[in-house]
Protein backbone atom coordinates (compact mmCIF):
# COMPACT_ATOMS: atom_id res chain seq x y z
CA UNK A 1 0.00 0.00 0.00
CA UNK A 2 1.51 3.25 -1.12
CA UNK A 3 2.47 6.19 2.21
CA UNK A 4 -0.32 8.74 1.76
CA UNK A 5 2.21 12.09 1.39
CA UNK A 6 1.47 13.57 4.39
CA UNK A 7 2.57 10.30 6.16
CA UNK A 8 5.64 10.68 3.70
CA UNK A 9 6.14 14.06 4.61
CA UNK A 10 6.25 13.69 8.18
CA UNK A 11 8.32 11.11 7.90
CA UNK A 12 11.18 12.86 6.04
CA UNK A 13 10.64 15.67 8.66
CA UNK A 14 11.47 13.52 11.41
CA UNK A 15 14.95 12.86 9.51
CA UNK A 16 15.52 15.99 8.40
CA UNK A 17 17.36 18.71 9.61
CA UNK A 18 16.01 22.34 11.08
CA UNK A 19 17.57 24.95 9.85
CA UNK A 20 15.44 28.18 11.44
CA UNK A 21 12.56 29.96 10.40
CA UNK A 22 11.81 32.39 7.47
CA UNK A 23 9.50 34.08 5.98
CA UNK A 24 8.49 33.75 2.20
CA UNK A 25 10.43 36.36 0.76
CA UNK A 26 13.26 34.83 3.34
CA UNK A 27 13.08 31.85 2.48
CA UNK A 28 13.78 32.27 -1.31
CA UNK A 29 16.59 34.35 -0.89
CA UNK A 30 18.10 32.29 1.99
CA UNK A 31 22.04 31.92 1.52
CA UNK A 32 22.59 32.85 -2.05
CA UNK A 33 26.15 31.20 -1.83
CA UNK A 34 24.56 27.80 -0.81
CA UNK A 35 21.19 27.50 -1.84
CA UNK A 36 18.73 25.83 0.17
CA UNK A 37 17.50 22.11 -0.49
CA UNK A 38 15.03 20.74 1.73
CA UNK A 39 11.56 21.56 3.16
CA UNK A 40 9.51 24.83 3.98
CA UNK A 41 6.98 24.12 6.71
CA UNK A 42 3.74 26.73 7.57
CA UNK A 43 1.22 25.61 10.19
CA UNK A 44 -2.12 27.81 10.87
CA UNK A 45 -4.95 26.63 12.65
CA UNK A 46 -6.65 25.92 9.64
CA UNK A 47 -4.42 24.55 7.29
CA UNK A 48 -0.47 23.70 6.39
CA UNK A 49 1.33 24.97 3.72
CA UNK A 50 4.50 23.28 2.42
CA UNK A 51 6.97 24.75 0.16
CA UNK A 52 10.22 22.27 -1.56
CA UNK A 53 12.93 23.77 -2.97
CA UNK A 54 15.32 21.91 -4.41
CA UNK A 55 18.91 24.26 -4.79
CA UNK A 56 17.04 27.19 -3.30
CA UNK A 57 14.07 27.10 -6.27
CA UNK A 58 10.17 26.51 -5.09
CA UNK A 59 10.04 23.24 -7.13
CA UNK A 60 6.75 21.83 -5.37
CA UNK A 61 4.09 23.32 -3.07
CA UNK A 62 1.55 21.31 -0.79
CA UNK A 63 -1.58 22.79 0.79
CA UNK A 64 -3.71 20.35 2.99
CA UNK A 65 -6.87 21.52 5.20
CA UNK A 66 -9.85 19.88 6.05
CA UNK A 67 -10.75 19.87 3.02
CA UNK A 68 -8.23 17.68 1.26
CA UNK A 69 -5.01 18.50 -0.06
CA UNK A 70 -4.17 20.78 -3.30
CA UNK A 71 -0.28 20.59 -4.79
CA UNK A 72 1.76 22.80 -7.03
CA UNK A 73 0.79 25.27 -8.85
CA UNK A 74 -3.05 25.13 -6.64
CA UNK A 75 -1.71 24.87 -3.59
CA UNK A 76 1.18 28.04 -4.52
CA UNK A 77 -2.35 30.11 -5.08
CA UNK A 78 -2.94 29.58 -1.55
CA UNK A 79 0.02 31.34 0.09
CA UNK A 80 -0.19 35.21 0.82
CA UNK A 81 3.27 35.73 1.39
CA UNK A 82 2.93 36.64 4.84
CA UNK A 83 3.66 32.99 5.91
CA UNK A 84 6.70 32.21 7.80
CA UNK A 85 8.35 28.55 7.19
CA UNK A 86 10.30 26.40 9.21
CA UNK A 87 12.91 25.18 6.87
CA UNK A 88 14.22 21.50 7.51
CA UNK A 89 17.12 20.59 5.51
CA UNK A 90 16.60 16.99 3.17
CA UNK A 91 18.74 15.36 0.98
CA UNK A 92 18.46 15.98 -2.85
CA UNK A 93 17.65 12.58 -3.77
CA UNK A 94 14.42 12.46 -1.84
CA UNK A 95 13.60 15.96 -2.18
CA UNK A 96 13.31 15.33 -6.16
CA UNK A 97 11.16 12.51 -5.85
CA UNK A 98 8.58 14.25 -3.82
CA UNK A 99 8.90 17.22 -6.01
CA UNK A 100 7.55 14.92 -8.89
CA UNK A 101 4.20 14.77 -6.94
CA UNK A 102 3.91 18.31 -6.00
CA UNK A 103 5.42 19.92 -8.98
CA UNK A 104 5.07 23.97 -9.43
CA UNK A 105 5.24 25.00 -13.08
CA UNK A 106 4.62 28.50 -13.12
CA UNK A 107 6.92 30.19 -10.93
CA UNK A 108 5.05 33.54 -12.54
CA UNK A 109 3.23 32.99 -9.46
CA UNK A 110 5.91 34.04 -7.11
CA UNK A 111 7.83 37.13 -7.61
CA UNK A 112 11.22 37.69 -7.17
CA UNK A 113 10.34 39.43 -3.74
CA UNK A 114 8.79 36.10 -2.06
CA UNK A 115 5.27 37.36 -3.01
CA UNK A 116 2.69 35.79 -5.34
CA UNK A 117 2.33 37.95 -8.57
CA UNK A 118 -1.23 39.55 -8.55
CA UNK A 119 -2.02 41.41 -12.04
CA UNK A 120 -3.58 44.72 -11.66
CA UNK A 121 -5.81 46.70 -14.19
CA UNK A 122 -4.68 50.78 -13.66
CA UNK A 123 -4.27 51.86 -9.86
CA UNK A 124 -6.72 50.29 -8.20
CA UNK A 125 -8.04 51.69 -4.72
CA UNK A 126 -9.84 49.38 -1.58
CA UNK A 127 -9.44 46.49 -3.46
CA UNK A 128 -8.47 43.26 -1.90
CA UNK A 129 -6.99 40.13 -2.41
CA UNK A 130 -8.80 36.43 -2.45
CA UNK A 131 -8.67 33.38 -3.92
CA UNK A 132 -11.30 32.48 -6.48
CA UNK A 133 -11.45 28.82 -6.84
CA UNK A 134 -13.53 27.72 -10.26
CA UNK A 135 -15.18 23.56 -10.30
CA UNK A 136 -15.59 23.02 -13.82
CA UNK A 137 -18.15 20.58 -14.98
CA UNK A 138 -19.64 19.36 -18.72
CA UNK A 139 -23.30 18.87 -17.34
CA UNK A 140 -22.30 15.63 -15.93
CA UNK A 141 -19.29 15.62 -14.15
CA UNK A 142 -16.07 17.69 -13.48
CA UNK A 143 -13.86 18.51 -16.35
CA UNK A 144 -10.57 17.59 -16.32
CA UNK A 145 -7.61 19.34 -18.11
CA UNK A 146 -9.69 22.39 -19.58
CA UNK A 147 -8.49 25.35 -19.88
CA UNK A 148 -9.26 28.28 -17.89
CA UNK A 149 -8.26 32.13 -18.09
CA UNK A 150 -9.55 35.47 -16.30
CA UNK A 151 -10.18 38.37 -18.88
CA UNK A 152 -10.76 41.74 -17.69
CA UNK A 153 -12.01 43.30 -21.32
CA UNK A 154 -9.85 42.01 -23.66
CA UNK A 155 -6.69 41.55 -21.88
CA UNK A 156 -5.98 38.25 -20.10
CA UNK A 157 -4.72 38.43 -16.73
CA UNK A 158 -4.33 34.89 -15.47
CA UNK A 159 -4.93 31.17 -16.84
CA UNK A 160 -4.64 27.80 -15.41
CA UNK A 161 -5.85 23.94 -16.31
CA UNK A 162 -8.28 22.36 -14.23
CA UNK A 163 -7.01 19.47 -12.06
CA UNK A 164 -8.31 15.97 -12.40
CA UNK A 165 -11.49 17.36 -10.40
CA UNK A 166 -11.97 19.96 -12.22
CA UNK A 167 -10.44 22.61 -10.00
CA UNK A 168 -8.08 25.59 -10.71
CA UNK A 169 -7.80 28.30 -8.26
CA UNK A 170 -6.77 32.18 -9.24
CA UNK A 171 -5.24 34.78 -6.51
CA UNK A 172 -6.63 37.75 -7.47
CA UNK A 173 -7.50 41.32 -6.61
CA UNK A 174 -11.47 41.28 -5.88
CA UNK A 175 -14.13 42.63 -8.82
CA UNK A 176 -15.65 41.45 -11.96
CA UNK A 177 -14.11 39.50 -14.51
CA UNK A 178 -14.85 37.29 -17.53
CA UNK A 179 -13.50 33.28 -16.77
CA UNK A 180 -13.34 31.69 -20.32
CA UNK A 181 -13.38 28.18 -19.91
CA UNK A 182 -11.86 26.02 -23.45
CA UNK A 183 -11.98 21.99 -23.61
CA UNK A 184 -9.70 19.55 -25.11
CA UNK A 185 -11.81 19.84 -28.50
CA UNK A 186 -11.37 24.02 -28.21
CA UNK A 187 -15.01 24.55 -27.69
CA UNK A 188 -15.00 28.15 -25.81
CA UNK A 189 -17.68 28.63 -22.86
CA UNK A 190 -17.69 32.38 -21.14
CA UNK A 191 -18.94 33.40 -17.93
CA UNK A 192 -18.64 36.69 -15.68
CA UNK A 193 -17.30 35.76 -12.38
CA UNK A 194 -18.13 38.58 -9.38
CA UNK A 195 -15.63 38.07 -7.20
CA UNK A 196 -15.58 39.73 -4.04
CA UNK A 197 -15.01 38.30 -1.25
CA UNK A 198 -11.31 36.65 0.33
CA UNK A 199 -12.13 33.07 -0.84
CA UNK A 200 -14.76 32.07 -3.39
CA UNK A 201 -15.69 28.94 -4.74
CA UNK A 202 -18.18 28.26 -7.75
CA UNK A 203 -18.82 26.68 -10.64
CA UNK A 204 -19.04 26.88 -13.89
CA UNK A 205 -20.94 24.64 -16.15
CA UNK A 206 -19.53 24.08 -19.86
CA UNK A 207 -23.19 23.01 -21.35
CA UNK A 208 -24.75 26.15 -20.22
CA UNK A 209 -25.69 29.23 -22.64
CA UNK A 210 -22.43 30.87 -23.76
CA UNK A 211 -22.62 34.51 -22.13
CA UNK A 212 -20.49 36.90 -24.01
CA UNK A 213 -20.69 40.22 -22.13
CA UNK A 214 -17.87 41.65 -20.76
Amino acid sequence: MCMDINDLLDEILLQSTYEGRFTLDELLHHNAVHPPTGIGVFKAKTHTSFLVLLGGEPDGAIFVDEKGTLFGDAAVLRLTGGEEFELHLVAPQIVDALVSRCRVFEKSHLRKNGRLDIPTIGTPTRQRVGVLCLTVRDSRAPLAGAHVSIRKGKLVITSDVTDSGGRVCFRLLNGRYMCVVSDRIGERTRRIIEFHDPQVETCVDIGGTEDEST
